[in-house]
């Protein structure tokens, strides 16, 4: 009950706060959320800084590096090791997901792990890559200054054959 309001009040507060203008433009601009579920399966595939969009920094932010699945029609998402394929469920990389009216933002709320939500903001999605980025300190240490790291998702076709937790 608890993840459900704070889902219902990002989304409110996310609405309040988008410009009207935005609301008003024509909608192909927009992500279809759809798209998540046109691919069992999506690898992270780079990882850059906002202005350094040639330089790859996965080795620095593996926290966000992985496979991951997404069910558009039960907005549920899991992480997994690109390694092992084990689930990251244990450690908040599964629960719920929406987007916003606006097809801008993205939130995750995880079942379980230290986070309550998760913002981010949508910057591609197709049935060829899905990309978001956020603002996290940098090389995630805690006492950085924080930068917006840009995360590229492709679908993925390899070895790796993963299975929902939930």
């Amino acid at each position: 009950m608890q993840k459900r309001t704070v889902l219902f009040t990002a989304a409110l507060l996310a609405g309040l706060l988008t410009p009207l203008l935005v609301q008003a433009q024509s909608p192909k601009e927009y992500s279809d959320i759809r798209a998540l579920g046109t691919s069992p399966q999506w690898l992270t595939t780079k990882v850059y800084i906002e202005g350094a969009p040639d330089v790859d920094v996965k080795d620095k932010y593996p926290g966000v590096v992985g496979i991951s699945m997404w069910d558009p029609e039960r907005n549920r998402y899991e992480f997994f090791y690109t390694d092992t394929g084990q689930s990251k469920y244990e450690h908040g990389g599964g629960g719920y997901f929406m987007v916003t009216g606006d097809r801008k933002t993205h939130i995750l709320v995880p079942d379980k792990g230290p986070y309550r939500s998760i913002v981010r903001r949508l910057e591609a999605l197709n049935n060829r890559e899905f990309t978001y980025s956020r603002e996290v300190p940098r090389d995630m240490v805690a006492t950085n200054e924080n930068v917006r790291i840009y995360v590229v998702h492709a679908p993925y076709k390899g070895p790796i054959k993963t299975t929902p937790t939930q």
